[in-house]
């Protein structure tokens, strides 16, 4: 395939890079121009709040490829570039360097942008966020000297970090604003195990309560809660959650909870795409947006086939994250809205169950696999089936998950 005008990609993160080599795999010979506000080569994120913050893993380990691969692909990199100006008219791109770039097709893949916490004290030293390569080594350089953390926020990375600093020997304090952590995605049963995961390795998790200030001289001493409660603490990590990044084109695309885009990755402006945690996409019958590494990368890959081969690949993947805390594994699968009916399977005691999350008609919508990875592919396979399920077969751990429909 041949375009006279290059393909521009913006945001350098798994989607875009994923897109960026599928365009060539599937054909595309001209111009691939991947720009990032970031001056880092393209890494993971994952490994920022497990191996590299607890240094089994050096930084130049996460790095996804070698300047050389981007050599022989012909993708050029345009890091620590900002975007001053897209017009989808005349279909150029001006960056803050005054470079005019005019392309034949874009696509965004600007990720999420951090919320912040704006309350008194925000500015002492000590206080931090975990969204970049920049931020974790911040954190891990600031170790040594700590022995009690706070962490804002029970979420995922909350949850990861919380593990991380807890294996390094760290005192952890774990506040969150919901009365059970993660209740808002697995509901309060699932939210409790959580809670007990926590604690039984000796993390402190105060729930149903917010931070109100920092305290301290120049760097952050304590964290007080709008309860009452003073935390000693050298250091806090707020992790209260992401927002979409739209800013460039959120006037002239329509945008809720992200970029709305079809089936193909298309906004609904010609020729302007988007893609992984930006973009809302259509499931199931409604649009949503997910803010994981495996949708990242297959939506990355999904978008750019249909921007080289017109349109012909509509995107249903299953959605799907992993999270790694206390030496378990937690797999979950598909997307639903609380509160639904639940059938627990296995033993929740010793940390090897799954829950599955049921709708009126009987059908799966999601599940959480705890230590199970065997479960995985028949798991997913009964989401995107779309069968009513027999509630006795699938809450009995020694009937076959191929033979729970009804």
């Amino acid at each position: 395939m041949r375009e006279s005008k290059p393909i521009i990609i913006i945001g350098a993160g798994l989607s875009g890079l994923h897109a960026a080599e599928t365009l060539r795999h599937e054909g595309f010979d001209g111009r691939i121009i991947l720009i990032d506000r970031e001056k880092e080569y393209p890494y993971d994120r994952p490994p920022l709040s497990k191996e590299l913050m607890m240094g089994t893993m050096s930084s130049s380990e996460i790095y996804l490829r070698t300047i050389s691969e981007y050599e022989r692909l012909k993708i050029e990199l345009r890091l620590g570039l900002n975007i001053d100006e897209i017009n989808t008219e005349n279909k150029t791109l001006i960056a803050d360097d005054g470079t005019i770039i005019h392309w034949g097709k874009i696509l965004l893949a600007t990720g999420t942008k951090l919320r912040e916490l704006n309350i008194p004290g925000n500015n002492l030293e000590g206080i931090h966020y975990l969204k970049t390569l920049a931020d974790a080594k911040s954190v891990r350089q600031s170790l040594d000297d700590v022995n009690q953390i706070v962490i804002i926020g029970a979420g995922f990375i909350g949850a990861e970090l919380a593990s991380s600093f807890n294996k390094l020997g760290k005192e952890v304090t774990i506040v969150e604003k919901s009365e059970t952590p993660l209740a808002h995605i697995f509901g309060d049963e699932v939210g409790k195990y959580f809670f007990n995961l926590h604690t039984s390795h000796g993390v402190n998790v105060i729930t149903g309560d917010s931070v109100e200030r920092f305290e301290g001289t120049d760097r952050v001493e304590r964290v007080v809660t709008r309860d009452g409660k003073n935390i000693s603490c050298q250091a806090v990590i707020v992790g209260i959650g992401v927002k979409p990044n739209t800013e460039l084109l959120q006037e002239k695309i329509s945008c809720e909870n992200g970029y709305i885009v079809n089936e193909f990755g298309e906004t609904s402006l010609p020729d302007v795409y988007a893609a992984g945690d930006c973009a809302s996409w259509p499931y199931q019958g409604k649009h949503i947006r997910v803010e994981h590494w495996d949708h990242a990368m297959n939506h990355g890959k999904n978008v750019a086939i249909n921007m080289v081969q017109n349109q012909t690949a509509p995107y249903h993947k299953v959605p799907y994250f992993w999270s790694d805390q206390y030496g378990y594994r937690f797999q979950y699968f598909g997307y639903t809205t609380l509160p639904k009916p639940t059938v627990w399977r296995g033993d929740v005691q010793n940390h090897r169950f799954s829950c599955f999350y049921i709708n009126n008609e009987g059908i799966i919508e999601a599940a959480l696999i705890v230590n199970q990875p065997k479960e995985a592919l028949p798991v997913r396979r009964l989401i995107a089936e779309q069968k009513s399920v027999d509630m006795e077969q699938l809450a009995n751990p020694q009937s076959s998950l191929k033979k729970v429909h009804t």
